[in-house]
């Protein structure tokens, strides 16, 4: 193999670039059929979409100014054929909650912010609304 194009320093710089760039493709991370289409994140085996429902409602009901809070989350459930059994694991695939402090866009920016960084999902697949005195 003929490597005389190397001598000139140009062209080991062009072949230096072009192995990095090489490398940082090979070690970009590739979407998992899990995480396509609309998001969401899985809810692990070992926690039931009712203690999700709670651990959201105990963590947003510490947040200032949120309030008293009801939370809603709905799934998509995905069957597992393997055996014919289900895993019972799911996506959030939307929230609603429910919040005393709601009122405020503030509160509810904070709301909003926590829900879509907690579960993944876009913005238009959580509401928040104000509670009902």
């Amino acid at each position: 193999m003929n490597l005389s194009f190397l001598k000139e320093k140009k062209n080991k710089y062009i072949v230096i670039i072009l192995m990095v760039l090489l490398v940082l493709v090979l070690l970009m991370p590739t979407s998992s059929k899990e995480s396509e289409g609309t998001g969401g994140t899985l809810v692990s085996e070992g926690v039931s979409e009712r203690e999700t429902e709670a651990q959201l409602k105990r963590v947003l009901s510490a947040m200032e100014g949120v309030g008293e809070v009801e939370v809603m989350i709905t799934f998509e459930t995905e069957e597992n054929s393997l055996f014919g059994s289900s895993s019972g694991v799911g996506k959030v695939s939307g929230v609603v909650i429910v919040a005393d402090g709601a009122g405020n866009a503030v509160v509810e920016t904070r709301i909003l912010n926590a829900v879509k960084a907690l579960f993944s999902i876009e913005a238009h697949k959580i509401s928040i609304v104000k509670r009902a005195k």
